[in-house]
């Protein structure tokens, strides 16, 4: 018997996308997204960085990836996309190769003829065939995983991003597209759910089947004092504050929690 503890399975295939500007402005408040995204990077590996050598690479998760879009923030939809279905592909061979084998119920094959005690222990279980051997957090320590109720992949596009408005630190949490929740003119938002939309990938329920599921994880910037357009752009495009960026690194393990729950969150809404 092993004595390695057996986890639950995460249920969702998270693909992490921070959205800002490219150099020269990587440190302003436009760019909190990526921020943050840096931010995240060791604590989500310790957390729940299961990966396998099934893969043949361990240093990259099975259940999630985190990208930072290279384009301007008003343009983020089109190299998002493009990015998510290369990952989406990816992580359904990843899927197809680790896990559905897993999940599929074992036939029962004809009665053997008696054979000797000893072959009994060559004799794999049902639930030694659903279970897979992975390695948590950076020191790769192994860990026993069942998969017996994974069964298809579920993808969750998250979007890390800047929230004017909100206090700096402050996490905003809004799920799906502008039918749930109001992109709130968030031009680089409003590219990804565009490109999305018109690739059928965020079909709403009412007209079928529900497509890929987003969340919408900000980050708060706080605002200016003027409300005044050019303000507004100055203020976005200014440089992050030593006590701003202490207030994003405070957040980090609430968003750690949000990524873990959405990992293993049940269902497709």
């Amino acid at each position: 018997m092993s004595s390695v503890p057996l986890y639950r399975c995460p249920r969702r295939f998270l693909f992490i996308a921070s959205i800002g500007n490219p150099a020269p402005y990587t440190g302003t408040r436009h760019s909190a997204g990526h921020v943050l995204l840096d931010a995240l990077q060791a604590p989500l590996q310790e957390r729940i960085g299961l990966t396998s050598n099934d893969t043949g690479n361990n240093s990259k998760s099975i259940f999630y990836t985190m990208w930072k879009s290279p384009a301007l923030m008003n343009v983020s939809g089109p190299p998002v996309l493009r990015q998510f279905k290369n990952w989406f592909a990816n992580r359904q061979q990843v899927f197809d190769t680790i896990f559905a084998p897993a999940s599929r119920p074992v036939s029962t094959p004809p009665a053997p003829a008696p054979a000797p005690a000893a072959s009994e222990t060559e004799t794999e279980t049902e639930a030694e065939i659903q279970t897979k051997r992975l390695f948590k957090g950076s020191n790769l320590t192994p860990i026993d995983v069942s998969t017996r109720e994974l069964t298809r992949f579920r993808p969750t596009l998250v979007i890390l991003h800047d929230e004017l408005e909100a206090a700096p630190g402050k996490v905003k949490v809004r799920m799906g597209g502008p039918e749930q929740s109001s992109l709130r003119g968030h031009r680089g938002l409003i590219s990804i759910i565009d490109s999305f939309r018109g690739a059928r990938l965020l079909t709403p329920k009412r007209e079928g089947p529900a497509g890929v599921s987003v969340l919408r994880i900000g980050i708060g910037i706080g605002r200016p004092v003027s409300r005044e357009r050019d303000a507004v752009s100055d203020y976005v495009l200014g440089k992050l504050s030593p006590r701003d960026l202490e207030a994003m690194q405070r957040a980090v393990p609430e968003v750690v929690d949000l990524l873990v729950k959405e990992m293993y969150r049940e269902g497709d809404d």
